[in-house]
C-alpha cells in the first residue's frame, strides 16, 4: 500500500525531453571550424561509438573542440578533432591530455579548460567550445539552470527552446539576463525574448543564464 503513492509521485516529476531532432548537416558543422574534416573521425581506425549527450564519455568518443583565450579580444589557441583513448584521455596536441573518461560533457569541458590553465595559459579566461561528438552537434546550457547540460543542436533552434530542453532556470529564479558565447566572444541579452530576436544558436554555442541580472 505504501508503494503506490510513492510511484505516483515519481511519475509527476517533470523530466525535460529532447525534441525530435532535425540535426544540421555535418558539412554545415564543419564550416564552423574551417580546416577540419567534415566527419568526427581522427583516422580510419576511429570506431563509431553510440553517443548520448546526457551520458558519459568513453573510449572511441570523438569530439570536435575549440579553445579560446581571453574575453573581449579572444584568441583561438586550439582547434581539432580528438578521440578519447583506452585510458580515458583526450589528446590536446602539444598542450597535453585531459582525463575525460567517465565524465559527462560539462565535466569534460572543465577538464579540458583546466589543462590549458595548468600549462600556464591562466592570465586570461579560457573558453572551451565542444561543437560536436560522434557527429552529433551540441550546444551547452549553463549558469542559472537546474543543471549544466549539453543538448543536441537542431535546425531552427531558438535560445528559448534550447533552455527549455535543458530544464530551464532554477526553481523560483527571477533573473532574466542571457549570455551567448561563440568563438570565445560573449554577448549579453537582457531577456530570452531579446536573445531570440537577435541570435540564431549554432553548434558549439554556450548559452549562459545570468544568475545576477
Amino acid at each position: 500500500m505504501m508503494l503506490l503513492p510513492a510511484c505516483s509521485l515519481i511519475r509527476k516529476v517533470p523530466v525535460p525531453k529532447l525534441p525530435k531532432l532535425s540535426l544540421p548537416s555535418m558539412n554545415t558543422v564543419a564550416k564552423i571550424v574551417p580546416g577540419l574534416a567534415e566527419k568526427d573521425k581522427v583516422n580510419s581506425e576511429d570506431p563509431d561509438v553510440p553517443f548520448n549527450s546526457r551520458g558519459k564519455l568513453g573510449y572511441g568518443h570523438t569530439l570536435r573542440v575549440e579553445v579560446y583565450e581571453g574575453a573581449r579580444g579572444s584568441d583561438r589557441i586550439f582547434a581539432d578533432i580528438v578521440m578519447v583513448d583506452e585510458q580515458g584521455l583526450l589528446p590536446l596536441g602539444k598542450i597535453g591530455t585531459a582525463r575525460v573518461g567517465g565524465q559527462m560533457l560539462p565535466e569534460a569541458a572543465n577538464s579540458i579548460a583546466s589543462v590549458f590553465r595548468v600549462v600556464g595559459r591562466n592570465t586570461r579566461p579560457i573558453t572551451v567550445h565542444i561543437i560536436s561528438v560522434e557527429n552529433v552537434p551540441v550546444v551547452f546550457i549553463n549558469g542559472d539552470v537546474i543543471e549544466d547540460e549539453f543538448i543536441p543542436a537542431f535546425e531552427k533552434m531558438s535560445v528559448r527552446q534550447a533552455v527549455n530542453v535543458s530544464g530551464g532556470r532554477k526553481t523560483g529564479s527571477t533573473r532574466h539576463g542571457v549570455y551567448v558565447t561563440r568563438h570565445g566572444q560573449k554577448r549579453f541579452f537582457s531577456s530570452m525574448e531579446s536573445a531570440d530576436d537577435r541570435w540564431d544558436p549554432q553548434a558549439g554555442d554556450i548559452i549562459t543564464l545570468s544568475p545576477d541580472i
